[in-house]
This record gives structure tokens, sequence and C-alpha cells, in this order.
């Protein structure tokens, strides 16, 4: 099995574990999933590292992070109505689970700025109705999301319950340089990044694909620029 063709199947591999059991795979799973020697799995682990399919812990080869998935345990929780439940790596995974799974989800959260409940459905692109819906907050410009996707995630990709809560927030935030999305614009940004992830040749968009999303959305400025 040629290099590309191989880390598309480690991919695919790491997905479907992902999606049936919540939690990534070892590289050991790999090696048994593959039948495949250590050296050979780790190198296409890296190599997926690398192209942004997922993130391994520093200086290992577990996986930290498969977009959406988390291999931790994270305040976003994904539910799907056959049972099953997923954390989601921030606020913008969870919502990405909809246009990646096309089905119903549940997403279970928290308020960042004070810890209040933030709980909605999604059905066929729509999100439950709320009188005051939460909204998605990111906290860095585009640009430099992938210096360190870590703390992207974990830091800087939030749920606040509302508007309100989120110009509370930034009232004791002086420098916060962040923009507010709506649940159904997080929805939307998500498609052309997870629609298809679940597909074996799977690719990650373009840089103009996404510039184009921007634009279709809206989303312009010094923030949006990549």
């Amino acid at each position: 099995m040629a290099g590309a063709e191989f880390d598309a199947a480690v991919r695919w591999a790491v997905f479907q574990v992902c999606l049936e059991k919540g939690l990534p795979p070892s590289v050991e799973q790999l090696m048994a999933e593959l039948g495949k020697p250590r050296d050979a799995v780790e190198a296409s682990l890296d190599r997926l590292d690398a192209a942004r399919h997922l993130k391994l812990v520093p200086g290992t080869r577990r996986i930290l992070m498969a977009f959406p998935f988390s291999g931790i345990a994270t305040p976003y929780r994904v539910a799907l109505d056959d049972g099953r439940q997923y954390c989601a790596n921030c606020a913008w995974d969870a919502l990405a689970f909809h246009p990646m799974l096309r089905r119903p989800i549940r997403v279970r959260s928290y308020c960042y700025h004070c810890a209040a409940s933030v709980e909605f459905g999604v059905r066929d692109g729509q999100v439950d109705g709320s009188p005051a819906p939460p909204v998605v907050y990111l906290g860095l410009p585009a640009a430099v999301w992938w210096r360190d996707i870590v703390t992207t995630c974990a830091n800087t990709m939030l749920f606040f319950a509302s508007s309100q809560h989120l110009q509370e927030w930034r009232s004791s935030q002086p420098g916060a340089i962040g923009q507010e999305l709506s649940l159904e614009t997080v929805l939307r940004l998500s498609e052309p990044i997870y629609a298809t992830k679940l597909e074996r040749d799977y690719s990650r968009p373009s840089r103009e694909k996404l510039i184009e999303t921007f634009r279709e959305l809206n989303l312009t400025g010094e923030f949006w620029k990549i």
C-alpha cells in the first residue's frame, strides 16, 4: 500500500473507531486493524498530524484530537439519538458533528462566562429555537488558529449562554479581539471542512474554498484573512 493510500486508510480507521467507541484508537489498535508494523503506523500518524487531519499529544503518537472528536474529556458533549456520546474539542467542533454525521445531535456544554448550562439540538441543519440562543465566540484570528491548535480549541472557541453573557464577559476583557457567531453561522462554516470527513478519500478544503466560504457568510476583515 503506497504512502498516500496507507495514510488514507489510517485516517479512515481512526475516524471509524472514534465514531464507534467515542475515543481515538491507540497505535497498537491501528497495527492490529491494518496488519502493519509499528514504525509504519507511527510514521503515518506523524504525516496525518502534519497535514492537520489530527493532533497528537506532543512527544507521543497518542491521538489527542481527530477533529471533531476529542481524545480527552471536555466541556463540549455531543449526544446522538441512538445513545452514543462524544466529547468535541471546542464549541465549533461540537456543532460540526451535525454536518459530518447528517443526523440529529444534542449539544450539552457550559457558558464560558458563568458556567450556566448551554444545551440545544440540531436537526436537518436547524437549531432548536430559543428566545436567547447561545452564541459561539472565536477568540483568535483565522490566520493563527493552527499555530497552536490545542490552545485555540481549548481556550478560544467557546460557548456563551447568550450575546448578553458574551458582552458581560467582554467588559472584563478589554483586549478581547474575537468575534461572535450564531450557531447557524458556525454550522454553515463547518460544511466544507466536515461534510465529507467520514469518507475514505476525504481531503481538507483548499485555502481558496475556505476564503469563498468566509465571503459567502459575510465573514470579512482582518480577522478572517488566511
